[in-house]
């Protein structure tokens, strides 16, 4: 039998630290960020009382703990004070959310687990009725398994040119650096005074969250590192120029893992990058005392700091609700107080500028760059892609614009997007239309979502005023409709996800006789059926990739598609204008059947990046009984299997039956729509909005009982 038992703390988790430690154990082997001592300490000097512990008991043994606390009417979140980088949860998968909420006091709608480290804690699963991630901070590891030779050999040229630059200056400056490591008991209070009196000095104290000898953070530190030093598992990492102190760094240590708390420098000393000649003395020392072990940052990384890391990962935030409606509406209600709090004036800092380009063609060769790294996931992404879409769906439209995000002069986000003015305002929507089956952002891997915010920001000055915001369709489990997601939220937008269609793929299809070994019995027999049929009445297959006969195949399948059942493109330009592009990058493969010497089925597939896109297909009706569609779509399969040896085949758009015949999985893509609920036009779209959610089960089961007795 399962169950959750809630207890309210008194800033200690009393009898409860013994079990605390041993699940910990278990779990986590012995996570220093989680240990009992490191618990205790948070509660005494940052608790306020209000702190329940919550155990998952399974046959009267605790198998999950969390500290939860009340912040709001309906809302409970994780206690997490700013000392503490995850918060302190002993779950390994969260698989009864909705019993928890029912467990706690009071009512509760909102669940809130902060800084989860999805390397230990795994949220995505549970009996919950909805919920948002927002990842929240990139943090980053050195692994230090393979030695302090083996991982400086492996960071960049211009990293270590870096490093070796700021020794060379102490060289010339004749100062000799000493570098140290304090463990023991006795001298780890005066490690800890030393800290605070360097940090003390330094820009932290101006914002009022410097360690103090006598305040509150002071006290936590100085009490967690004494305690820990006692059986070892406290370090403090200085760095001497002479008699100067230059940098420290408070950390936990154990066997498997150490955590950096704190780290500071002598401001006065920048010039010979302290803090950096410090951390590479700590790594190479690590690696000869604990060379099993990892290094944890815990910390919201910037690029300097990721040059570092051999691995990285976001540390997310987790909502979960009791209700759809619940969700909906604190949804909205969030907005609103964000757009009270926040305005665009003060999201954008002095390191960050913005850039708009109506056309690809203007774009800068670095923002190029950007687009190529994003295409690698995305061939729609490509600066290819949006000049053909521009040129022949949007020419000369003024309504096309590339917000481009610059820090520190380098591109970190790209977003592609028509702006149209409505009669209340203007509307935002991806760059794309029905040609376009995945959008999404261009995003550097250090973004954050923040930093979108921010370009949001930008674009929401630049047409104020905005009534709502579009972006489809796009991949849920991708980083960048996260990303977006997130920064449309925190930019006081009342955001909402729906579905746009289903998406069949195909993947590990190591060999042409392997992929049909994968396929039922009905399809097998089908290709080989109408093989022979077709071939039996003359019928011929041909693999266009370009050349000399790009304009013959073009040809061919602008007259199939005429006598096919689609309708008549609306952008005739389009279609020759993808084909032609494909073939010059070297990715079309356009296949055509033929019989009695006219075409009568064809097919545009487009190979890049390991990935072949079935794009566009079409078969001439007056031929439907000689199923050329089902041979050219085998002869195409078999090629770029074999032959291009892609890893992933993409039908990209629709759920038809068919498809799933010829595929292997199926995954969706989805939108979001965001409205301003300070315009009328978005409160309006917003209204019908949350209406319509609310009525649509409705109609579905009327819809069903209607069904049901007609049967």
């Amino acid at each position: 039998m399962t169950h959750w038992q809630v207890t309210r703390l008194n800033k200690s988790l009393g009898e409860h630290a013994a079990a605390w430690d041993t699940l910990n154990q278990r779990l986590f082997n012995g996570h220093p960020m989680l240990r009992a001592i490191f618990v205790e300490g948070l509660l005494k000097h940052f608790g306020d009382g209000s702190e329940h512990l919550c155990v998952r008991v399974t046959d009267g043994a605790p198998e999950g703990m969390c500290l939860l606390k009340p912040t709001g009417f309906g809302v409970w979140s994780t206690f997490l004070p700013s000392q503490a980088q995850i918060s302190p949860m002993l779950i390994q998968k969260l698989v009864s959310v909705t019993e928890l909420i029912n467990s706690l006091p009071g009512i509760v709608i909102r669940l809130d687990f902060l800084c989860n480290d999805p390397e230990f804690s795994d949220l995505s699963t549970g009996d919950y009725a909805t919920s948002i991630r927002m990842d929240h901070v990139l943090t980053m590891n050195v692994n230090l398994q393979d030695g302090f030779q083996a991982y400086w050999e492996s960071r960049s040229k211009n990293f270590t040119k870096n490093i070796a630059r700021y020794q060379r200056r102490l060289v010339e400056d004749n100062i000799a650096p000493k570098f140290t490591c304090i463990t023991t008991s006795q001298d780890i209070s005066d490690a800890v005074a030393r800290y605070a009196a360097l940090e003390s000095k330094g820009w932290k104290s101006s914002l009022g969250t410097a360690i103090g000898k006598d305040n509150v953070q002071g006290l936590f530190y100085a009490e967690l590192l004494g305690r820990l030093s006692t059986s070892g598992g406290a370090m403090v990492c200085e760095l001497w120029f002479d008699n100067q102190l230059a940098a420290s760094r408070l950390m936990m240590i154990s066997d498997h893992m150490t955590i950096i708390l704190k780290t500071t420098y002598d401001e006065s000393l920048k010039h010979y990058a302290p803090g950096r000649l410090l951390l590479r003395h700590v790594i190479e020392a690590l690696s000869h005392s604990h060379p099993d072990s990892t290094l944890e940052f815990y910390t919201d990384a910037t690029p300097d700091q990721l040059a570092w890391a051999t691995s990285q990962r976001w540390i997310t935030h987790w909502s979960f609700y009791k209700n759809k409606l619940s969700a909906e509406l604190l949804s909205v209600l969030s907005s609103a107080r964000k757009t009270i709090t926040c305005s665009t004036a003060t999201l954008l800092d002095t390191n960050v500028n913005i850039d708009v380009f109506r056309h690809p063609d203007h774009l800068p060769a670095d923002v190029n760059q950007l687009l190529v790294d994003t295409e690698q996931d995305n061939f729609q992404s490509s600066v290819s892609w949006y000049k053909n879409l521009v040129d022949t769906v949007f020419p000369e439209d003024p309504s096309v614009h590339i917000y481009v995000l610059r820090r520190g002069g380098r591109p970190i986000a790209a977003l592609p997007i028509v702006a149209t003015k409505g009669k209340l305002g203007w509307h935002i929507q991806a760059l794309g239309n029905y040609y376009t089956s995945l959008y999404a952002p261009a995003i550097a891997p250090e973004l954050k979502y923040r930093d979108l915010a921010q370009l949001l920001s930008g674009v929401l000055k630049a047409h104020a005023p905005v009534a709502s915001m579009q972006f489809a369709p796009m991949d849920p489990q991708s980083m960048a409709y996260r990303m977006l997601w997130n920064a449309l939220q925190s930019s006081g937008l009342a955001s909402f996800s729906y579905f746009c269609f289903g998406n069949w793929y195909l993947l590990g299809a190591s060999s042409w006789q392997n992929y049909l070994q994968g396929r039922d019995g009905q399809l097998r027999n089908t290709i080989k059926r109408t093989t022979k049929k077709f071939a039996a009445v003359g019928g011929k297959l041909e693999l266009l990739t370009g050349d000399a006969d790009l304009e013959r195949g073009l040809a061919a399948y602008e007259k199939v598609y005429a006598q096919s059942w689609k309708k008549p493109e609306p952008y005739t330009t389009f279609m020759p204008g993808l084909i032609r592009t494909s073939a010059d990058l070297g990715r079309l493969r356009l296949g055509v059947a033929w019989l009695d010497g006219a075409p009568i089925a064809a097919q545009v597939w487009i190979v890049a990046n390991g990935k072949a896109n079935i794009y566009k297909l079409a078969y001439d009706e007056n031929y439907k009984a000689h199923g050329a569609g089902t041979v050219l779509t085998a002869m195409l399969m078999e090629h770029v299997i074999e032959i291009d040896g892609v890893a992933e085949v993409d039908y990209l758009t629709g759920d038809d039956p068919y498809k799933k015949s010829w595929m292997s999985d199926r995954r969706e893509r989805w939108g979001i729509v965001a409205y301003n609920t300070h315009t009328k036009s978005g409160l309006w779209g917003l209204s019908k909005e949350v209406l319509g959610r609310q009525i649509k089960p409705f109609i579905a089961r009327i819809n069903a009982f209607r069904g049901h007795r007609h049967q």
